[in-house]
This record gives structure tokens, sequence and C-alpha cells, in this order.
């Protein structure tokens, strides 16, 4: 898994956007995951699905971000789902009791479809 960090970013119809998240969510690369978010709420995004499997380490300040991010969306009547916990990410949600406030799926295509797709 790498540790270099890097947000892919997909169109998926008009039912949400697809990030892909590479590397370690720390406080700097959490900075780019916000401001790429920003950059789709700004285009009339609405729903964000983010792809955590090749995340190898996250900090607080991306769990902050997660869950700012969760919040902001919900607040526009959209929505977050996280897909594809890696293990990294996984026993962090889990240790903080997390999954009451995130929407968890087990990987794009079941979001997607849920939504519509």
């Amino acid at each position: 898994m790498s540790h270099e960090f890097d947000v892919v970013v997909e169109e998926e119809n008009d039912l949400a956007t697809v990030f892909r998240v590479t590397g370690r969510l720390d406080a700097k690369n959490a900075q780019e995951l916000l401001r790429k978010a920003k950059d789709a709420r700004e285009r009339g995004k609405k729903r964000l699905i983010i792809n955590l499997a090749q995340v190898s380490f996250v900090a607080s300040s991306g769990i902050g971000a997660l869950l700012a991010l969760t919040e902001e969306f919900q607040d526009l009547g959209g929505a977050v789902h996280l897909v594809a916990l890696s293990e990294a990410v996984s026993s962090v949600v889990e240790l903080l009791n997390l999954t009451q406030f995130l929407r968890i799926g087990e990987n794009e295509r079941e979001v997607l479809q849920a939504l519509g797709a």
C-alpha cells in the first residue's frame, strides 16, 4: 500500500462524485481532501463517495475531515458515503464508535445502486 497521498476524483452520472484516496490521511493531506470536496460542492455536487481502500494511515485530523464533510454535505441535503475502508481506517472508526455518524458501504457500486444508478 502506497504512502504517497493522492485523491483521484471521478464523476459518476449526476448521482455522486467518487473520491479514491491513497496514502496517509493526516493533517496536511486532509486539507487537500477538503479542498477537493469544496470544489465538488461549488460544482453543485451534493453526494460524495469516498473510497478509502488504499489509505495506509489515518490521523485524528483525517477523521475530523471526514466528519466535517459528512456534516457539510448533510446540511446541503446530500450525503458522504465512505466505502472499502482499509484496515487502518476501519480500526479507527470502530475504536471511536463512529459508525453511528458515518455512512459506510462495502464498495462504490453498492452505494451507486442504492442511489439509483
